[in-house]
């Protein structure tokens, strides 16, 4: 199917019928607010999508409506990774578990076996989420943003599913000064969440508006007041504060080696004397991109994701740890280890494994006195 499943007019058939509009899966669920922004989001869709009046496009709109009544309430989760974090959760897809068992309980009559109609309904979810992250208009749009990245903050919340390794295991426990997590991510929902309120200021710095909404919408229901969160777009970073320590946790590699050189810098500068820069890191993105030269292996990594790496030159961990070194940082630690997995973590099909060879490093610095 093309990308003209969806088109952005609401002229000729809407994106939501009645059909789809009952939304039965939300029906006697455990998150009766989740599922009240499910409804609210496709509300907000309904007004700006619909489908093309013709044979194909009412099929596809009864198909996409049949997954409406059926969906649960998570969907909102799966389509805000999709859009938005494919790069910290890459393999995404429909939970045809939950849509099953919301079947069985409409016993909707279906026409076509089962399998075809979940493949038709990841087909459509995948097309409506890339409309959306193509259309830089809707995937900007500020209402829309906050619709998904508070309902998403809302979801961890709520269950507190933080699926992340825990950044407070590298936390000093005689913090006294405050500490800020660069390029912050996913993982600041996990660190507000276990940050004491009796511990020195906690600052998240992100420059992405969807994760900088959902990091202050979870900081106002932590009800914590002693968290901060930043819009900074490193390499460059705020000026006039000073912090005990930097965290920054699988982001340099994002950075291309001169702008890197100028994070240090500005580090060696935030840091009060004696202050922690700890890094932790990985080549993982340069590897799968070389394994991705293959075309078979590139086939199989998730959809999307591969459109998310990024270049880096080649010994980035050698580089890195000499950069550490030459802008000043006094190195007390530094660890690194080679690492062969085999996982679908970033496959397109759910048990078929990938083989992925990587570099993983840890490094922990001080800055030294004037």
């Amino acid at each position: 199917m093309s990308l003209s499943i969806f088109i952005k007019s609401t002229d000729q058939l809407p994106l939501v019928t009645d059909v789809g509009r009952k939304f039965l899966g939300l029906e006697d669920t455990k998150s009766p607010e989740l599922a009240h922004r499910v409804k609210t989001v496709f509300k907000f869709l309904n007004g700006k999508l619909g489908f093309p009046d013709t044979e194909i496009g009412r099929e596809n709109q009864e198909i996409f409506n049949l997954l409406l009544r059926t969906v649960y309430p998570e969907i909102l989760i799966d389509l805000a990774d999709l859009l938005y974090v494919q790069h910290e959760r890459p393999a995404v897809f429909l939970n045809f578990d939950h849509i099953h068992i919301n079947l069985r309980k409409d016993r909707t009559a279906l026409s076509q076996p089962l399998d075809q109609v979940d493949e038709k309904f990841s087909i459509l979810f995948n097309e409506l989420a890339s409309l959306i992250k193509n259309d830089l208009i809707l995937y900007n749009d500020p209402e829309w943003v906050t619709l998904l990245s508070e309902s998403y903050s809302f979801y961890l919340h709520e269950t507190k599913n933080f699926p992340w390794d825990n950044p407070m295991e590298l936390v000093p426990h005689d913090l006294k000064a405050p500490l800020m997590d660069v390029a912050t991510g996913l993982a600041g929902f996990r660190l507000i969440h276990d940050w004491p309120k009796d511990f020195p200021r906690l600052v998240l710095a992100d420059n992405m508006p969807f994760v900088i909404k959902g990091l202050t919408h979870f900081v106002k229901l932590s009800g914590k007041e002693n968290i901060e969160v930043l819009n900074v777009d490193f390499p460059d970073g705020p000026l006039g504060k000073h912090y005990g320590c930097i965290l920054a946790n699988k982001f340099l590699h994002h950075l291309q080696r001169t702008e890197r050189q100028q994070f240090l810098r500005w580090a060696a500068e935030a840091l009060e004397p004696g202050g922690l820069l700890m890094i932790l890191d990985t080549d993982l993105e340069c590897q799968v991109l070389k394994r991705a030269r293959d075309p078979e292996y590139c086939n199989k990594l998730t959809r999307g994701y591969f459109e998310t790496l990024v270049e880096i030159e080649d010994k980035f961990c050698e580089t890195l740890i000499q950069d550490v070194r030459k802008i000043g940082f006094d190195v007390s630690h530094f660890d690194f280890h080679e690492y062969e997995d085999e996982t679908d973590a970033y496959s397109q099909f759910p048990g078929e494994n990938l083989s992925i060879k990587f570099v993983g490093l840890e490094i922990i610095a001080s800055r030294l006195p004037v």
